[in-house]
């Protein structure tokens, strides 16, 4: 047979150690602390999150500003390189081409003069030809070609009676080159 075991409980006369009244006030109590305990532990989520997103955003921040400055001094050397390409090699070859016109309005305006003295045209043997050309398109003022073999491809002298009028476009250049080059310098010399 089966021998069961027998709990004491507590006898029906004792009162129970709570009552209705005191156990709904004991709820109570527990719901307060346990909601404000919850309320605590999401501030404190809400905190260490948002020190997370500034964190996060102070490293964004750095990182932008740190590609920035090797964007910036990518484009500054290329921008650099791009100008010292122009100025060497399309700037020249813009200026040699330039030179014929800048005869032919110097003539023009020499052939308004209505002067029956012929004008000299001192230039480099290299661009002769192509300046007899410039100055048959201008009628009525004779106009004396001499070579002048010290003289670049961009260098011009104009003589009528006692006036002269010299264009030198290749010292345009030099000077352009001798600015560039003293900016770089300038940079160069902050950068170190």
């Amino acid at each position: 047979m089966l021998k069961l075991e027998v709990f004491e409980s507590a006898p029906a006369d004792e009162e129970p150690l709570l009552d209705a009244e005191a156990a709904e006030k004991l709820r109570e109590s527990a719901y307060e602390q346990g909601y404000g305990a919850g309320w605590q532990d999401a501030l404190a989520q809400l905190r260490d999150e948002d020190a997370l997103r500034q964190s996060a955003a102070l490293e964004a921040l750095q990182a932008i500003s740190f590609t920035y400055n090797e964007a910036h001094s990518t484009l500054e050397t290329s921008f650099l390189s791009l100008a010292r390409a122009l100025l060497d090699t399309l700037v020249p070859e813009v200026l040699r081409l330039s030179l014929p016109g800048l005869v032919l309005e110097s003539l023009q305006q020499a052939a308004s003069r209505d002067t029956r003295v012929p004008l000299q045209l001192h230039c480099a043997p290299q661009v002769r030809a192509t300046l007899e050309q410039v100055a048959a398109a201008v009628p009525g003022l004779e106009v004396q070609i001499l070579d002048e073999p010290s003289y670049s491809e961009a260098q011009v002298s104009l003589r009528l009676d006692d006036q002269q009028n010299n264009i030198d476009l290749g010292s345009v250049l030099a000077q352009l080159q001798a600015a560039f080059s003293q900016q770089l310098d300038l940079k160069a010399r902050k950068g170190a």
